[in-house]
């Protein structure tokens, strides 16, 4: 079974599907940092970077059996603007149609945030599964909760308290804001929802001024 990906990240899908003995055939991911691990663990399989530049690569009906991709969720999810297909980002699901449309795979597999079943009140889903009809595939969808697959329900958040705290060196692309950090918190107010203790105190600790900071406002004042 060969299988492609796109926005493929440090590849899940490879980890899961290659003791299955599945072959991948490509990878598409733009980000420095996951780029280098797939070039650590599968130096043999190429990543063609830009998934907009598909048309380029050559490959065509028959290429892969199986399609994977998680186009970006920024623009479907309810924790950022909520744009939809009109941001770029968005846009890049229909992008990803078009590649289905070109490989002609026995399955593919297209994954976001639950938040794109409501985005632009579920026209933007429409839409998606729309241009995916026309393609002729028979297709369903399915919201999964991954506290039951047995992860814990506050994986996701503890793991995220532990990089804010425990990782100091790290570009300032990879970090929360301190208007991000304080967004999360108002929202978790708002929603009368509780954050995971250790969670609450590093976004705590990003939204409170440092000393030099604070003294720079005093004399400011």
């Amino acid at each position: 079974m060969r299988f492609a990906t796109v926005c493929s990240g440090v590849e899940a899908c490879s980890v899961a599907w290659e003791p299955l003995g599945w072959e991948p055939v490509f990878y598409s991911e733009i980000e420095d940092f996951p780029s280098a691990v797939l070039g650590h663990h599968w130096p043999e399989v190429p990543n063609h970077g830009d998934m907009t530049n598909f048309e380029e690569w050559g490959y065509g009906t028959g290429s892969v059996d199986v399609f994977c991709g998680g186009t970006p969720c920024q623009s479907f999810s309810v924790a950022g603007l909520r744009k939809g297909l009109s941001d770029e980002r968005g846009n890049l699901a229909l992008t990803y149609c078009r590649m289905v449309d070109q490989l002609r795979p026995k399955w593919f597999i297209w994954e976001n945030v639950a938040g794109v079943l409501s985005s632009n009140g579920g026209r933007d889903f429409g839409s998606i599964l729309g241009a995916m009809a026309e393609l002729g595939y028979v297709f369903g969808w399915r919201v999964l909760d991954a506290q039951h697959f047995g992860v814990p329900k506050d994986a996701v958040d503890s793991s995220l308290s532990d990089v804010l705290q425990e990782i100091s060196e790290i570009s300032d692309k990879y970090c929360l804001s301190q208007r991000a950090s304080q967004g999360i918190l108002d929202r978790s107010v708002r929603r009368s929802k509780t954050l995971p203790p250790k969670l609450e105190e590093a976004l705590r600790s990003i939204c409170k001024p440092s000393d030099s900071m604070a003294t720079d406002l005093k004399q400011a004042q």
